[in-house]
C-alpha cells in the first residue's frame, strides 16, 4: 500500500506539471490567434481545429503504444517533447516574427504531442490507484482541471507581460514533470501474444467498445460533447469575449477559470462519493443534458457576469461527465485493451473537437455567434434522446 501511495503521489504530480502548461496554452494559444493577430471566426477555427485534430490519428496510436510497450518510459519522453513547442514559439515571438502560419504549425506540433501522453498517463493510473479506482480517477480529475485552473491565472497576465515568459514557464514545468514521471513504478509487460497490424489493433479497441454495453453510450456522448461543446468552447466563446464584450486576455481568463474551477468542484464532491455510485451513466446523460441547456442560454449573450456564472454550471456538467465517463471505462475496460479503450474516449473530447471547431467557427463567420451555439445545443440535445432511446444509460450500474 506504501509504495502504491507514494507512486499515486508522482503521478499527481507529473500530472500537474503537464496541466498548468496545458491551462496555459488553453487562453495563451486563441488570445495571440483571435487578440494579437486578429483573425477573423474562420480562422479561429481553423487554428483550433489544428492544435486538436492530431488527436484524430495520435489518440489512437498513442493508446496503442501504451497497451504494447512500456507508458512509465513512453511518458518520459513526451515530456521532454512537449517542451519544444512553445520554447520554439516564444523564440519566434523575441525576434518579432509570429505569424498565422507558424501558430498553425505550434497547434499541430503540442497537439500531437500531447494525444500520445494522454492515454499513455491514463494507461498507468490503475497500477497506482492504492485500492479505490474510482476515487482515484475522481482526484486524478480534479487535479487535471486544478492545474488548467493555474495555467489559466498565469495566462491571464498575457496583456502585461506578454507571451514569451508564459511559453518558458510552460516549458520549465513540464522539463520538472519528468522526476515525477521517473518516480512511477515500472508496469508488468503484458503476457506474450500475437502482436497483430495497426489498424486491426484499433479495430480490436473499437470491437471491444462496441460490444460492451456499457462504454459504447458513453464514448458516443463523449463524442458528441467533443463535437457540440468543446468546439464551440475553442472556437466561438474567444470570438464573443473580444468581439461582443470587447475584452482581451484577462476576460477570456475569467471565462476559463470558471468553467474549470467548477470542473474541480464537481470531480472533489465525486471523490468523496466515489464508491456510494452506481448509476453514473445516468450522471452523465443527466451532466450532458444540462450542457445543451447552458450553451442555449450563452447564445442569448447576457451580460458578461452572468456569461461567467453560466460557464460555471457548465463547468459543473462537465466535470461530472468526465469523473463518471473515465470511471466507467476505467472499470469496465479489460487490462490488454484499457489504454486503447481510454484514447477513445479521449478521442471523442479531442478528436471530436477540432470538427466541432471548424463547423462552429464557419457557422459563426456566416451567421453569426449566436447561431453557432444555439446549432450545437440542439445538436447535442437529438444525440441525447437517441443514446437515451437505443441503449441502458439511465439504469446500467458500474461498481468496481
Amino acid at each position: 500500500m506504501t509504495s502504491r501511495s507514494s507512486g499515486f503521489a508522482a503521478y499527481l504530480a507529473g500530472l500537474g506539471t503537464w496541466f498548468i502548461p496545458l491551462g496555459i496554452q488553453m487562453v495563451l494559444f486563441p488570445w495571440l490567434v483571435a487578440v494579437v493577430l486578429r483573425m477573423d471566426a474562420f480562422a479561429v477555427g481553423v487554428a483550433q481545429m489544428a492544435l486538436m485534430a492530431p488527436s484524430l490519428l495520435f489518440l489512437p496510436l498513442g493508446g496503442l503504444a501504451a497497451d504494447r510497450g512500456n507508458p512509465r518510459a513512453l511518458l518520459l519522453r513526451y515530456h521532454v517533447l512537449y517542451a519544444i513547442p512553445p520554447l520554439v514559439l516564444a523564440g519566434v515571438l523575441a525576434m518579432g516574427g509570429l505569424s498565422y502560419p507558424m501558430l498553425i504549425a505550434y497547434g499541430l506540433a503540442a497537439g500531437s504531442i500531447s494525444a500520445f501522453a494522454v492515454p499513455t498517463r491514463d494507461a498507468l493510473l490503475p497500477m497506482v490507484a492504492a485500492g479505490n479506482l474510482p476515487r482515484a480517477v475522481a482526484l486524478a480529475t480534479a487535479l487535471q482541471f486544478g492545474g488548467q485552473l493555474v495555467g489559466i491565472a498565469c495566462a491571464s497576465a498575457a496583456d502585461r507581460i506578454g507571451a514569451p515568459p508564459l511559453l518558458i514557464l510552460h516549458a520549465a514545468l513540464v522539463l520538472l514533470g519528468l522526476a515525477a514521471v521517473w518516480r512511477l513504478p515500472t508496469p508488468k509487460p503484458h503476457p506474450p501474444s500475437e502482436q497483430p497490424g495497426f489498424w486491426r489493433s484499433i479495430a480490436a479497441g473499437v470491437s471491444a467498445a462496441a460490444q460492451s454495453e456499457q462504454i459504447w453510450p458513453v464514448l458516443l456522448l463523449n463524442f458528441g460533447v467533443g463535437v457540440f461543446y468543446v468546439g464551440p468552447f475553442m472556437a466561438v466563446l474567444p470570438l464573443v469575449v473580444r468581439d461582443y464584450y470587447h475584452g482581451g486576455s484577462a476576460e477570456l481568463s475569467y471565462v476559463n477559470l470558471a468553467f474549470w474551477a467548477a470542473t474541480i468542484v464537481a470531480a472533489m464532491a465525486f471523490a468523496a462519493l466515489a464508491r456510494r455510485l452506481t448509476l453514473r451513466g445516468r450522471l452523465v446523460g443527466l451532466a450532458v443534458m444540462t450542457g445543451a441547456v447552458v450553451l442555449m442560454a450563452l447564445a442569448s449573450l447576457p451580460p458578461f457576469p452572468l456569461f461567467v456564472a453560466l460557464n460555471f454550471v457548465w463547468g459543473i456538467g462537465a466535470g461530472i461527465t468526465m469523473t463518471q465517463s473515465r470511471t466507467i471505462i476505467q472499470i469496465v475496460a479489460p487490462p490488454t485493451h484499457r489504454a486503447r479503450l481510454l484514447s477513445l474516449f479521449q478521442l471523442g473530447l479531442s478528436g471530436g473537437g477540432p470538427i466541432g471547431a471548424f463547423l462552429s467557427g464557419s457557422i459563426a463567420a456566416v451567421w453569426g455567434n449566436t447561431a453557432a451555439l444555439m446549432a450545437p445545443a440542439f445538436a447535442m440535445l437529438l444525440v441525447i434522446a437517441m443514446v437515451f432511446a437505443r441503449s441502458r444509460l439511465w439504469s446500467m450500474r458500474t461498481v468496481e
